[in-house]
């Protein structure tokens, strides 16, 4: 009898004290999220490739990607011909 007279009394205990660890938190300080700016990114797809001339003589390739919005065309340089057809870009800032 006292055994089971002991274990209600801790589940009583245990039940209180649980109830009081479920109240709402309060975060203190700056947040970090909130005042981070974040990258905003477009689709770029390969518009042509060009051969890339230095001095007059042959330097590389040159892969000219179209923005999905707005803006002036991406130019990545790459000593073969082969370009990959499309990437994620980081977008111009619209102002």
């Amino acid at each position: 009898m006292g055994n089971k007279f002991l274990i209600f009394i801790l589940l009583i205990l245990l039940v209180l004290n649980s109830q009081f660890s479920f109240g709402s938190g309060k975060i203190y300080g700056k947040s970090q999220t909130i005042d981070k700016e974040y990258k905003k990114y477009e689709l770029c797809r390969l518009k042509k490739v060009e051969i890339n001339l230095k001095d007059g003589k042959k330097d590389g390739y040159k892969c000219i990607f179209r923005r999905q919005l707005k803006g002036k065309d991406v130019t990545v340089m790459q000593p073969s011909p082969q370009c990959q057809t499309s990437f994620k870009c980081k977008r111009e800032d619209q102002n």
